[in-house]
């Protein structure tokens, strides 16, 4: 392992540190993975390291960056003559928190570690991962469960404005049950609490993502600027928070993308048992309906196919007709 954190540390300072602000690229995250780094499976398969690089996709000039540090492409991956593998995962397949969840069950249950490998070695890596993704979901919900949930909701419970958990940790909250592995927390603020969000997050890293840049945060944003990455080494378990500036004023909430889109609050802002606030399914799938102007992510379809059956008919009714308006002939409208 020594060789991989050295690695991490040649990566971060060859390719530069996307989190330190004012760069068009660099690293933004990276972490050991794969079975190969699971002591018990030593011998089975290479460690690996997983690298999320901004831009997304890497550019050719950090291509060549990793090509100078040895890595060489094999395929989908860069493997490096040391002996690990360099993964950079697809960010809307929530890939790299399904892996970090499966990593996390092999070195803690040595049973499952003993399975896994008889399972890769019958069928292979994708099999092996694909039959214990349920088992390390499962794991993940009793040892992870809501737990960065509460850390988040108990430094935002201090807001006199409105706010909610969005994304797929709402769902998880409507659902009453962590159905799978998440990479961050989305949560929605009032646009107005920006003033009070500064200060009671003073001791956390705090950044604007902005026209493909990071920029500390140290002033309200105006629209159309939405988003604020907050980062605090007591987080447990996920990246960060992705706060998400919204318009929850007169009683309404306001779907951002599109202005006509709108719910009361009272809809909009539902409670689990657990006293937390999220999104209405209903809305939260709406967003996951075509992020960044694409068709639904692999994570999005499955949160989907859980989630609608669960949808009242006038929550079903509600997002057929906002489909409609925002992304006519949508695959889900037949569905709903």
């Amino acid at each position: 392992m020594a060789d991989l954190h050295a690695a991490i540390h040649e990566l971060k300072t060859a390719l530069g540190d996307y989190l330190a602000g004012d760069r068009q690229e660099g690293m933004f995250h990276v972490g050991i993975g794969g079975p190969g780094s699971v002591p018990a499976l030593a011998g089975l398969d290479v460690p690996e390291l997983h690298l999320d690089v901004m831009p997304d996709p890497p550019g050719e000039a950090q291509r060549r960056t990793l090509e100078a540090l040895g890595y060489r492409p094999d395929g989908d991956v860069y493997r490096h003559p040391a002996g690990w593998r360099l993964v950079l995962p697809d960010h809307g397949s929530g890939w790299r928190a399904e892996q970090q969840a499966l990593r996390a069950l092999l070195l803690a249950d040595g049973e499952a570690a003993g399975r896994y490998r008889q399972a890769f070695l019958a069928h292979g890596r994708l099999a092996a991962d694909e039959m214990f993704r349920p088992e390390a979901a499962a794991h993940y919900a009793r040892t992870v469960g809501l737990a960065p949930a509460q850390f988040a909701a108990g430094v935002l419970a201090r807001l006199d404005v409105p706010w909610l958990f969005v994304g797929g940790v709402a769902l998880d909250l409507h659902l009453g049950v962590v159905a799978r592995p998440h990479d961050d927390l989305d949560v929605a603020v009032d646009r107005a609490a920006q003033p009070q969000l500064l200060s009671l997050l003073a001791d956390w890293k705090l950044d604007a993502p902005q026209d493909g840049l990071y920029r500390p945060w140290t002033a309200p944003l105006q629209p159309p600027l939405h988003q604020i990455h907050a980062r605090h080494p007591d987080l447990p378990d996920v990246l960060m928070l992705d706060l998400l500036l919204t318009d929850l004023g007169g009683g309404l909430w306001h779907y951002r993308r599109d202005p006509r889109v709108t719910l009361p609050l009272s809809e909009a802002r539902l409670w689990s048992a657990s006293g937390l606030p999220y999104l209405a399914p209903q809305a939260a799938l709406l967003f996951k309906a075509a992020t960044g102007g694409r068709e639904p992510r692999g994570k999005d379809a499955q949160d989907f196919g859980r989630v609608r059956p669960t949808l009242t008919s006038e929550a079903a009714d509600w997002l057929r007709a906002a489909l409609a308006l925002v992304h006519p002939g949508h695959v889900w409208q037949a569905q709903l």
